[in-house]
């Protein structure tokens, strides 16, 4: 699941179109995350994982005393496993897919956002040959249960998942309502905490 969830933040990355900047500095004893010398975090310092001990509306704890500032920007989600069922109209999700001959999106992985998300729908390439598409959801198949339609700006697709297609939903979560013995991953920027992903069932 650890691997799900690191997996899935390099993906929403890549839907909202940018990614952590590779020359973010260390954090200071001072920044808004200070960490201990037993802190697993990124060559660069741009990524803390851990578990948390304490949590307060704005401050997370971890086990290794890394003490993390929770701010009014930083957004905190969790992603559990969902199914084709728990897809409705209305819900907006990011879709990595290859495109088939009749222009159908064959799915391996749909990601539902939450609300607090402000990714723009589109569809743009991705590096490894796939399609990326992000966009609500306007209808699910009733029948089949295996394929559901998205409207973006200049275009409509039905989405059909492949095989073993991985499905999870996002949720927004308060810092205060994490309990202890929680994995996150945090994401830094310039020392100051990002985002944190909290891993799901």
């Amino acid at each position: 699941m650890a691997r799900i969830a690191l997996a899935l933040i390099g993906a929403t990355l890549i839907s909202c179109g940018g990614a952590v900047p590779a020359n973010v500095s260390a954090p200071s004893p001072t920044a808004s995350a200070t960490a201990s010398p037993t802190v697993s975090a990124s060559a660069t310092g741009d990524r803390i994982e851990g578990t948390v001990a304490t949590a307060s509306a704005t401050k997370l704890v971890l086990t290794d005393n890394t003490s993390l500032d929770v701010g009014p920007s930083t957004r905190i989600v969790r992603t559990d496993r969902a199914t084709i069922t728990d897809l409705k109209p209305g819900m907006f999700v990011a879709v990595t897919a290859k495109q088939q001959p009749d222009a159908t999106l064959l799915a391996s992985m749909v990601n539902v956002f939450p609300a607090s998300s402000n990714v723009p729908a589109g569809q743009r390439p991705l590096p490894q040959g796939d399609l990326m598409t992000n966009a609500p959801i306007v209808s699910v198949d009733q029948v089949g249960s295996s394929s559901f339609t998205v409207t973006f700006p200049g275009g409509t697709a039905k989405v059909v998942l492949a095989p073993g297609a991985v499905i999870t939903k996002q949720t927004d979560v308060k810092a205060q309502d994490i309990a202890a013995g929680t994995r996150i991953v945090a994401l830094l920027r310039g020392g100051a905490v990002q985002s944190i992903q909290i891993q799901g069932e």
